[in-house]
């Protein structure tokens, strides 16, 4: 098993901060992101760098800001979304860990949440993991447990680490797994699970038919949000897994549409 990086662990942390101070304030100089940060200016200057190379922050000379792209294209950024919410998608990817069983055949879709099962499914024995996504993919390599990890082909959406398109889908077909484990950009329990690039959600339905069940990953800050297309309708999903600051009422109400719900712990590994 891979040992826990101590060093990378902050690394995220840091980044996420960064990010934040960004969506609150717009841009800030770099001397005072530094001291802000308690950090030396070597440090930023490479988390800066990683950054604006994922295209999730934009620099120029003395400061950094956020890009001038329109809000789903943020959203979509592999970057920006692996260092949001990060304790709840951990929550998550421990509950739908448990769904697998050893000798399984999985989708995994290219979502942060999903790529947050990977640590809890050191246990299992002969799975193999289909997934469009390359840094889940990259992710799983660095395990030895796994029967064997397929990386759909096709083309790369920059900054996504998502893999899409015409020859996606004609792979897909050709295989089937047991779960199909999903994120989107929201969730309504009257609409279904629901995304923004229209490319990406064809693959997604592509892979809902090739799975005998749905599992929907999703935190609750996403849940009653409703993105620009439904690409798994609620009636599909046999799981959906979510985190336990959903509120009370917002369950009730999921449950009361005969979804079922599963509300993840917050256990570490």
């Amino acid at each position: 098993m891979p040992l826990v990086n101590i060093s990378n662990m902050i690394n995220v942390e840091r980044r996420k901060q960064i990010l934040d101070i960004l969506s609150s304030e717009g841009s800030i100089n770099t001397n005072d992101l530094s001291e802000r940060l308690g950090v030396t200016g070597a440090t930023i200057r490479t988390d800066l760098r990683d950054l604006a190379r994922e295209g999730a922050i934009v620099r120029y000379h003395g400061g950094v800001r956020l890009p001038d792209h329109p809000r789903d294209e943020v959203v979509e950024n592999y970057m920006v979304r692996s260092v949001t919410n990060i304790e709840l998608k951990k929550q998550i990817g421990k509950q739908a860990a448990m769904l697998v069983g050893n000798g399984d055949t999985i989708f995994m879709d290219a979502s942060s949440t999903a790529f947050h099962m990977i640590p809890y499914l050191k246990n299992t024995v002969d799975v193999t993991v289909i997934t469009n996504g390359i840094n889940t993919a990259i992710e799983l390599q660095r395990y030895n447990n796994f029967k064997s990890i397929i990386l759909i082909g096709g083309m790369l959406r920059p900054h996504s680490g998502t893999i899409e398109g015409l020859m996606s889908r004609e792979m897909i077909m050709r295989l089937s797994a047991e779960y199909y484990f999903v994120s989107g950009n929201g969730f309504t329990a009257d609409a279904g699970l629901s995304g923004n690039n229209f490319f990406e959600l064809e693959l997604k339905r592509s892979c809902v038919e090739r799975s005998k069940n749905i599992v929907a990953l999703v935190d609750s800050t996403k849940i009653g949000d409703d993105s620009a297309s439904v690409f798994i309708t609620p009636g599909k999903i046999n799981y959906l897994i979510t985190d336990n600051q959903i509120s009370k009422e917002t369950a009730d109400y999921i449950r009361s549409k005969k979804i079922n719900l599963v509300i993840a712990e917050g256990d570490e590994l």
